[in-house]
């Protein structure tokens, strides 16, 4: 295998190719949709989606699949993205963020009991784990090399699985309500610990390059995903800071109205996020 084959070794199929394709025209048609309603929709979130949709069909119908069978490294290339890159890029695109807008309500799969339980955090990076393992160190692994359904349901169920970990961390209200942004950063860092255990195992139990592939991709794609959680806190805390400081004008307005005077007293004892913590007693 050269470094040309990354590029040009395909093995086109029906669903490698189609439902990527698919999956990229339905996003974009509801982008637009919402956009005709008047709703705001980032643009760098349809760019990631579109890149994300490219990446399937390199998984699926590319390299990866066409060289699975000569080359151990390639499968444990094909799980890393599969499991880690492929689901990240996903939840940046925020499907569901979408979704609802466009609905106008919540989608009730994602919120209901069995789903708060499989998405809670820690969880979600267990089962991750867990499957990965179990499934590449079981006979499930072996005839996907040469036979594309099992192959093809691997690759299927290592997505799904790296799903329920990014897509609750990057959404915005999948997670119980004290998984705060710097919460969300430490699972994200806490995750990449858990993702370097299928790659070690397979390394040490089944195959030395498999494993060192899939290691290297889901090591590699853990630090975007804490920088995304990074920026997510950053942007928290600015509309947090934005709108304390809103309500700090309007009460100083209000003083003044009422013939006060604006500003007495420490700065924290009117922010509305410490009020009751820091106050001076009253004299006497």
């Amino acid at each position: 295998m050269t470094p040309l084959d990354l590029l040009t070794a395909w093995s086109p199929n029906v669903p490698g190719i189609a439902v990527p394709a698919v999956a990229a025209l339905l996003y974009l048609l509801a982008v637009l949709r919402l956009r005709r309603r008047g709703g705001p929709w980032g643009s760098w979130r349809l760019v990631l989606w579109l890149l994300s949709c490219l990446l399937a069909g390199w998984t699926f119908a590319g390299p990866p699949w066409a060289l699975r069978a000569e080359s151990e490294w390639m499968d444990g290339i094909a799980l890393g993205v599969a499991s880690a890159l492929l689901p990240l890029g996903v939840a940046l695109g925020d499907p569901v963020g979408l979704a609802e807008r466009l609905r106008g309500r919540p989608v009730p799969l994602l919120r209901n009991a069995l789903a708060r339980a499989v998405m809670f955090p820690g969880v979600s990076s267990a089962i991750s784990a867990i499957f990965l393992t179990a499934a590449l160190t079981s006979a499930w692994w072996q005839p996907g090399r040469t036979a594309p359904l099992p192959w093809a349901l691997l690759l299927l169920c290592a997505f799904l699985a790296g799903l329920l970990v990014n897509l609750p961390l990057l959404a915005d209200d999948l997670l119980p309500a004290w998984a705060s942004p710097g919460v969300r950063t430490l699972i994200a860092f806490l995750d990449g610990l858990f993702d370097a255990i299928p790659g070690i195992v397979v390394m040490l139990t089944v195959s030395e390059a498999a494993g060192g592939g899939l290691l290297a991709v889901a090591e590699a794609v853990g630090i975007p995903l804490i920088a995304a959680t990074l920026v997510q806190w950053v942007r928290a805390d600015a509309a947090e800071t934005r709108e304390v400081d809103a309500r700090l004008d309007e009460q100083e307005l209000h003083a003044v109205l009422e013939g006060q005077e604006p500003g007495a007293g420490l700065w924290w004892e009117s922010d509305p996020r410490f009020q009751g913590r820091y106050r001076r007693d009253p004299p006497g």
